[in-house]
């Protein structure tokens, strides 16, 4: 598989994960956060769940386009995006390791924290990709020999 297709699958992945996962808290927020990794003993907030699941649902849509178009500037600025928000979000839960295992188990907590670690991993390995081939200083994605080619006129 070459860079180009694993970059668009990786990107397929993340959409299908944000578009499951928003769908999910938007349709039931409560159900959501009633699972023990998800509300850690804290207090339930509808307002704040609902729009992270909108908020997840116009993820999906990006990085789904980004995959359809492959358009390099759109696939970079999707998959840096969405590696901002994975590494701050593996982070987040690194910081709240112990509160979550103490609303779980220790076992649970680790292996949250080893997902997300993978999840802030790949979209950064992803974006590393894209830089495997020379792009156009505009960023477009066609050869520069296409761009100066004009059309034979017989």
């Amino acid at each position: 598989m070459n860079s180009t297709m694993m970059v668009r699958v990786g990107l397929l992945f993340f959409a299908g994960v944000c578009a499951v996962l928003g769908g999910v808290i938007f349709l039931w927020p409560a159900a959501f956060f009633s699972l023990s990794w998800v509300n850690m003993g804290m207090a339930y907030n509808p307002h704040l769940l609902l729009d992270y699941g909108a908020m997840n649902l116009a993820v999906a849509v990006f990085l789904g386009g980004a995959a359809a178009s492959m358009n390099r500037a759109f696939v970079r600025t999707a998959l840096a995006a969405y590696s901002t928000w994975s590494v701050a979000h593996f982070f987040i839960h690194l910081h709240y390791r112990g509160h979550f295992a103490a609303h779980t188990s220790a076992g649970e907590a680790n292996l949250m924290v080893a997902v997300l670690g993978l999840g802030a991993v790949l979209p950064i390995l992803l974006l590393v990709l894209t830089f495997a081939r020379p792009v156009s200083a505009n960023g477009d994605d066609r050869t520069a020999e296409a761009r100066t080619r004009r059309p034979r006129h017989r």
